[in-house]
């Protein structure tokens, strides 16, 4: 063979190994890994805590919510109906992260989890970051939201309670979720 055609196979040659790279390089980068199931949360929390935090509570509901490279479920409970009006709200979601559109299953790196928009994050030390924002007003019920990361899980727990104090609000959500996080 003459020299230039052995040039031209040994560019082609890099070529066509550079391109495969580079696909497979993009393909594992996007490919979406789903996750192993999290465990079920509402046996996560004692039973003693749902009634601590929502007397006079009804049945705990369940259901999963999933997603793309994300596996979760939540259990949800509501106190009954006073006649002063007291009520109260507890919805504790776990969720278990895999690889999806360039992101790894660390739930630090996923974006928005640990910010929300138009309100004020506050940290707590609790798994690997946690943040939590509080809205509404006394009146009406305060609503705490908290965000936990811990590994490849994510524990998200919204609290709402009538004439509940801000400090009484951030303990009840920070003992829920650190009692998620004891069992994983």
């Amino acid at each position: 063979m003459r020299r230039d055609t052995w040039v031209r196979v040994g560019a082609l040659a890099v070529c066509v190994l550079v391109s495969a790279a580079l696909g497979g390089w993009q393909g594992w980068r996007n490919a979406t890994v789903e996750p192993p199931a999290p465990p079920s949360v509402c046996p996560l929390i004692r039973p003693e805590v749902f009634d601590l935090l929502v007397p006079a509570h009804g049945a705990l509901r369940t259901a999963e919510q999933n997603g793309p490279g994300l596996r979760s479920n939540y259990c949800l409970t509501e106190s009954a109906s006073t006649k002063a009006g007291a009520r109260a709200h507890l919805w504790v979601s776990i969720g278990r992260y895999g690889r999806h559109e360039g992101r790894g299953p660390r739930c630090v790196d996923r974006d928005g989890l640990l910010t929300v928009l138009n309100n004020e994050n506050h940290a707590v030390a609790l798994g690997d970051r946690a943040v939590y924002f509080i809205a509404g007003d006394r009146e009406t019920g305060r609503r705490i939201n908290l965000s936990a990361c811990f590994g490849t899980y994510g524990v998200l727990v919204q609290y709402e309670a009538t004439d509940a104090a801000d400090t009484a609000m951030v303990a009840s959500a920070t003992a829920v979720a650190q009692e998620v996080l004891s069992w994983l």
